[in-house]
């Protein structure tokens, strides 16, 4: 009896360290799986945490434009406009030629100017730029009617006298007769020793360019020469009577 359970102990012994034994391997093995799978998360998690960073520096890098971190463009400044005083002797031909531009061109952009032949010294005229866009303005119209003059001829008898016939507005002809007679006698063809010409003596070459000796032409010239300088004929009369030019 003693024995047997003597026997008994030592089998429930063995039974229970092999019990322990087996726990502990499978303890162990635990151990080991959760340190395997601690290393491939955190292995995992630093592969990631770098693609990220790497991927986040290189999307910034990206994203800075070239053209951003240049200065911009400075606008240029408009140029002046080009302005001219107009001397003596002057005309939009000439100006014109002197700025690589066009007598027309001038007379459209500048209002001011009512008659392109007739421009006087010390007005300023502005000369357009090359790509400016204009209209064409339309000339001046001079309306002129016929009337019959009559010049007394020097001679004994005071009813002797003879009829030029001529082109004259119906205003100031005696104050315009009297420059006419006093500057050409009259004569469309007339031309002084210092080269002016016609019934008032141009002397800028406008008026033999314009109308050669044409009677009215001339006429429709210096009327409108006289209006713009004088305001009337009988001004221009004050002045050639206090000058003796006009």
């Amino acid at each position: 009896m003693r024995y047997t359970a003597v026997i008994a102990a030592i089998v429930l012994v063995g039974l229970l360290n092999m019990g322990a034994s087996k726990a502990s391997a499978a303890a162990l093995t635990n151990v080991q799986q959760s340190n395997f799978v601690n290393k491939v998360l955190l292995a995992s998690a630093d592969g990631t945490k770098d693609t990220t960073s790497s991927k986040t520096s290189s999307d910034t890098s990206a994203n800075q434009s070239p053209t951003s971190q240049q200065p911009a463009a400075a606008t240029p400044a408009t140029p002046a406009p080009v302005i001219v005083t107009v001397q003596e002797g002057d005309n939009l031909s000439s100006i014109a030629a002197a700025n690589n531009s066009t007598w027309q061109r001038i007379y459209d952009v500048n209002l001011n100017i009512t008659d392109p032949n007739i421009i006087n010294p010390g007005e300023q005229l502005r000369i357009p730029t090359s790509d400016e866009q204009l209209t064409d303005r339309a000339l001046p119209q001079t309306t002129v009617v016929p009337i019959a003059i009559t010049v007394v001829a020097a001679s004994a008898t005071p009813t002797a006298h003879a009829s030029v016939q001529a082109t004259y507005p119906v205003s100031a002809n005696a104050a315009k007769a009297f420059i006419y007679a006093h500057e050409s006698g009259n004569n469309p063809n007339a031309t002084n020793p210092n080269g002016c010409y016609g019934l008032g003596q141009d002397c800028n070459g406008r008026v033999r360019t314009l109308c050669g000796a044409d009677y009215a032409c001339q006429d429709a010239y210096f009327t409108n020469y006289a209006m713009s300088r004088y305001g009337s004929w009988e001004n221009a009369l004050a002045f050639w009577q206090a000058h003796h030019w006009w």
